[in-house]
C-alpha cells in the first residue's frame, strides 16, 4: 500500500490510491462504506457534504467527461472507504449540463436546492456564469478554466489548473528555449483554431502579446475560429497549412483528420492538459502517428510513470476500474480529474478540522480551500492561499510519442512563468 504524499496542512499521510475512470458516471452519488470487521467499533454518525458536480453527461462533451465524472467520484468514494475525512461523508450529486449555456444557471440552481456545499465546474465558458452566483450565495466554486479577469479579486472561485494566461506564456517560453532555434532560424509562424466555446479570444491575445513582446520569435499568423460543435475544420487547416506550429482546438483529433486529409505536415502541434482529454478518439480515428511530437504542458503525469502521484493512480484504477485497464490506457488523461477531487475533499478537510464535522458550512469550506496544498514526491504541486485561486505550482512539459501512443516527460517539474 502505498502512502499519501503530504497533503495540506494538517494533512493525511496514507492515502493509497486515486483515481477511476469512466465505467459508472451519471448520477452516481461518490458514496462507499468499509465492512466493520471483529475489531472495528459501530460506524458512529457522519455528517453528509454534498458536492455538486455541474458537468455534461448526455452532451457534446459526455464522452470525455465520462472519465473525467468517473475520476472524481473514485476519488470521493475512496475518502469515504477509508474515513480520510473523520466525522464526515461526501457525497456527489451530478448535474446534466450538457455544455448548453442555457443549463449553466438552472444546474447551479439545481444543485444548491440539492443542498450541494460546494460545486465543481468543468467548462471554460461555465465559470463566466456562475461566478456571480458563487459569491452571492457565498458557496465554493471549484471550475477546471474560467477567464483570469474573474480571480482579479479572491473570492469564491477557485480554479483547479493553471491561468491560461500563464500556462500559454510558460509553454511558448519553453518552446522558444527548447524546441525552435529562432536565432538561427527567425521567428517561428504560430497559429491556432478553436471553437467559440474554447477561449479563442482570451488565448490569441496571449500569443498577440508575446508575438508583440518577441517579434524575433515568433510571427502570429492569426486565430481561426469557427462555431462551437463544428466537426469541420477544413478552412481553418487551409489558414494554417504554412504555420511551423499551431495551438489546435480542444478536440484535436477533428481538426488533425482535416489536417491530415488535407496533406500537411509541417507543424509541430502545441497544446495543454485540455487537449489530452481525447486520445481514445485519436486512437480510434487511427491518428496516433500524425500526432507524434507534439508537446503539451501539463499539470499531471501520464499513465505508467512511476511516480507518486501515478502509482496512487495506479491503485485506485486497480480497486475500483480493474475491469476498465485497457480502456483508461487508451485515454488516461481524463482520471486525473483525481487531483481535482482532492483540491475539494482536503478543504472540506481542513474545514472539519476547523470547525468540526458537525459545524461544516460553505464559508467553513471556503476558508479551508485557502490552506489547501499537495505535496508529491517532496514538491509542492497544487496550493490555494488567500490570495492565490490558481492551484498549479508547477508543472512539465511531455511529448506525444505516436509509435507507442503515450506522452513522455521530457522537463522536469518547474513553477509556472506568470504572463507579464
Amino acid at each position: 500500500m502505498k502512502r499519501l504524499p503530504r497533503i495540506a496542512l494538517p494533512i493525511l499521510v496514507i492515502f493509497i490510491s486515486i483515481i477511476p475512470l469512466l465505467a459508472a458516471c451519471g448520477g452516481g452519488d461518490g458514496e462507499g462504506t468499509t465492512s466493520p470487521t471483529k475489531t472495528t467499533p459501530p460506524p458512529t454518525a457522519k455528517t453528509t457534504i454534498i458536492i455538486g458536480n455541474h458537468t455534461d453527461l448526455t452532451g457534446y462533451a459526455a464522452v470525455a467527461m465520462e472519465m473525467v465524472n468517473a475520476g472524481f467520484e473514485d476519488t470521493v468514494r475512496y475518502y469515504n472507504e477509508n474515513n480520510l475525512i473523520p466525522g464526515v461523508q461526501a457525497k456527489v450529486v451530478n448535474y446534466d449540463g450538457q455544455l448548453d449555456p442555457a443549463k449553466d444557471r438552472p444546474g447551479w440552481e439545481w444543485l444548491k436546492e440539492k443542498g450541494a456545499e460546494v460545486i465543481v465546474a468543468w467548462f471554460p465558458s461555465i465559470g463566466i456564469t456562475l461566478q456571480p452566483l458563487a459569491e452571492k450565495d457565498k458557496i465554493p466554486l471549484f471550475v477546471a478554466n474560467a477567464p483570469s479577469e474573474l480571480l482579479e479579486k479572491p473570492g469564491y472561485m477557485f480554479l483547479t489548473s493553471p491561468r491560461f494566461e500563464d500556462a500559454i506564456w510558460t509553454l511558448l517560453e519553453w518552446v522558444m528555449a527548447n524546441d525552435w532555434d529562432y536565432k538561427t532560424k527567425g521567428p517561428a509562424k504560430i497559429g491556432m483554431a478553436a471553437d467559440q466555446g474554447g477561449n479563442p479570444t482570451v488565448i490569441s491575445g496571449i500569443f498577440e502579446k508575446y508575438a508583440r513582446m518577441y517579434p524575433e520569435r515568433i510571427n502570429w499568423v492569426g486565430a481561426q475560429v469557427v462555431p462551437t460543435g463544428t466537426y469541420n475544420w477544413q478552412t481553418a487547416v487551409e489558414a494554417l497549412k504554412d504555420c511551423d506550429y499551431i495551438y489546435p482546438p480542444n478536440i484535436v483529433p477533428l481538426f488533425l483528420k482535416d489536417y491530415v486529409f488535407a496533406g500537411y505536415s509541417k507543424a509541430r502541434f502545441i497544446g495543454i492538459d485540455s487537449h489530452m482529454t481525447w486520445f481514445s478518439i485519436l486512437d480510434d480515428m487511427g491518428l496516433w502517428p500524425k500526432i507524434d511530437g507534439m508537446l503539451f504542458l501539463t499539470q499531471s503525469e501520464w499513465w505508467g510513470e512511476d511516480t507518486e502521484y501515478q502509482n496512487l493512480v495506479a491503485e485506485l484504477i486497480t480497486k475500483y476500474r480493474a475491469g476498465s485497464l485497457k480502456e483508461i490506457e487508451k485515454n488516461p488523461k481524463g482520471y486525473n480529474s483525481v487531483a481535482n477531487a482532492m483540491m475539494i475533499l482536503e478543504s472540506i478537510k481542513n474545514a472539519a478540522n476547523a470547525v468540526g464535522p458537525e459545524n461544516i458550512t460553505p464559508q467553513a469550506i471556503y476558508e479551508g480551500a485557502q490552506s489547501m496544498k499537495l505535496i508529491f514526491d517532496g514538491i509542492q504541486r497544487f496550493s490555494f492561499t488567500d490570495t492565490k485561486r490558481s492551484a498549479p505550482d508547477r508543472m512539465a512539459i511531455y511529448r506525444a510519442d505516436g509509435a507507442n501512443k503515450r506522452c513522455v516527460r521530457i522537463s522536469e517539474w518547474f513553477p509556472l512563468t506568470t504572463m507579464p
